[in-house]
């Protein structure tokens, strides 16, 4: 054991900042949490420590040494080795001063910083992330990243509605709240020893910065409000999307909406999401301007894109703020009946996902209008995933997916995979089924690809789902791409300018 511990805290020195003043501090940190009175140094491989990328093997010989000697169940195993990795992370003040020291220089060297360090103290576990899968669907007008992410839990939209009313208790009060920096966990609640989160202001507020364990795309941040309250859509949220890419012009960040289907899967707790990437829809051309009045140096254009999207600019905050809360304030108490779009039923229908970024000195802000509204037809949403697509994504479709990124759940790798065999084996549609029953979801599907084959089965099976996401967001859409919808967009811009 020993040699273990001389092991991790060599790691700590090469990749986490281990000062040599604080070396004899740190090792018997490491004593006390591992329950060991007695030490001798012991020999270790330096350089192979000093190459390494990421600190799986070395935890995963902790997690086994605790398992057998301390005997603890696995997950208490999981949550002493985040522990321990987390005592040799530096402390959150020193994390700060150093990030705010290098955004001096250039914030992407602030932000590469913070997001190297959490590989290397394995909050975001790359190597576990890599196994995801990805690829990019392209179509004539425009394309979708996919994503089957192998480390995201697939949830409830039920569940996910719950959250809104739901009274905060015990502490932390959920797991988006500052009072996470350190926890060392429980059941239900994820060790997060090892988080390391940046302070914010972001118009005249105190908000935090942190990454995502689960990396949906290049450097995908959390930024949280430091106040535990719920989502909102107003004119004070745009003001902060605007602030932080002010700060951060090398990143995107965007707000979902405040109700539950349409937003994420966090309500209770507000919070934006973004990151070094430009998602799919940020490439998308601008259609048809829209001529705003008294909106000076301010353009506004509909998004050649899936869902109801528009994409305002202006170099002039005040004059932009003024113009997007004009189009939101209109589309919150607008009904047409003959589109299925009612504002209001008993509770409130109409609102916004918003993602924002600043290129030239420029702010470029995407508004796409959400509405949650179920109806017999659509009981799980009228502009949701309609049934035939829930055995590809039922989940609600947040800033995310709404962007063009979707994340598909993990249960699609192993699903897909037997498809395929099955059909490359020349089964039937009930043999296929038969042999893993929950490929009976699927039934639609299989038959489908059964009775129009192809000789790359593979791919058959990829355009399905790609051809899938495409009509899921133009499920989204609250004025179709039809005859009806432009014309009922044209009635509803008739009410902005």
């Amino acid at each position: 054991m020993p040699a273990l511990v001389d092991k991790l805290l060599a790691y700590a020195r090469h990749h986490l900042d281990l000062a040599d003043d604080d070396l004899i501090y740190a090792r018997n940190r490491l004593l006390e949490a591992l329950g060991l009175d007695v030490y001798e140094p012991s020999p270790i491989d330096e350089e192979t420590i000093k190459a390494m990328k990421v600190p799986d093997s070395l935890l995963e010989e902790l997690r086994d040494y605790v398992l057998i000697n301390k005997r603890l169940s696995p997950i208490e195993a999981e949550r002493l080795a985040g522990s321990i990795i987390g005592r040799l992370t530096p402390l959150p003040s020193q994390i700060n001063r150093r990030f705010w020291s290098l955004y001096e220089k250039n914030p992407r060297q602030a932000t590469d910083y913070l997001y190297d360090l959490q590989i290397k103290n394995d909050y975001i576990k790359k190597t576990f992330v890599d196994t995801n899968i990805h690829w990019v669907a392209r179509y004539p007008d425009n394309f979708l990243e996919i994503t089957i992410n192998m480390s995201k839990p697939e949830k409830n939209n039920a569940d996910i509605a719950k959250l809104v009313k739901a009274a905060a208790t015990g502490y932390p009060k959920c797991v988006l709240c500052e009072d996470n920096l350190g926890y060392y966990g429980r059941d239900g609640h994820a060790n997060r020893s090892n988080i390391r989160t940046i302070n914010l202001t972001l118009d005249g507020e105190d908000w935090f910065f942190q990454y995502s364990p689960y990396v949906y795309y290049d450097r995908h941040c959390i930024v949280i409000d430091k106040i535990h309250r719920p989502m909102e859509v107003s004119d004070r949220t745009i003001r902060k999307l605007l602030a932080f890419v002010e700060q951060f012009p090398h990143f995107f960040i965007g707000s979902n909406s405040d109700l539950p289907l349409v937003g994420g899967s966090i309500l209770n707790h507000e919070h934006f999401q973004g990151g070094a990437h430009l998602m799919p829809m940020m490439h998308a051309k601008p259609g048809k301007e829209i001529k705003l009045k008294n909106a000076d140096g301010v353009s506004c254009h509909i998004l050649d894109w899936y869902n109801t999207a528009f994409i305002f600019e202006s170099a002039h905050q005040d004059h932009l703020l003024a113009a997007i809360d004009r189009l939101i304030t209109a589309w919150r108490i607008y009904d047409d009946a003959s589109l299925d779009i009612l504002s209001h039923t008993d509770v409130q229908h109409n609102t916004a996902t918003i993602l924002a970024r600043y290129h030239e000195g420029r702010y470029l802000v995407y508004v796409i209008l959400r509405n949650n509204r179920k109806s017999a037809a659509y009981p799980e949403g009228i502009f949701h995933a309609h049934p035939e697509y829930h055995h590809i994504k039922s989940e609600g479709i947040g800033l995310i997916e709404a962007g063009g990124i979707f994340i598909l759940p993990a249960r699609l790798k192993r699903q897909l995979h037997l498809i395929e065999t099955g059909l490359k084996d020349n089964r039937t549609v009930d043999e296929i089924i038969k042999a893993s029953p929950d490929l009976a979801i699927h039934r639609t599907m299989i038959e489908r690809l059964k009775t129009h084959p192809g000789p790359d089965v593979k791919l058959q099976i990829t355009q399905y789902v790609n051809d899938t996401c495409r009509a899921i967001l133009d499920n989204t859409a609250v004025f179709k791409f039809d005859e009806a919808g432009r014309a009922g967009l044209t009635r509803f811009l008739a009410k902005v300018i």
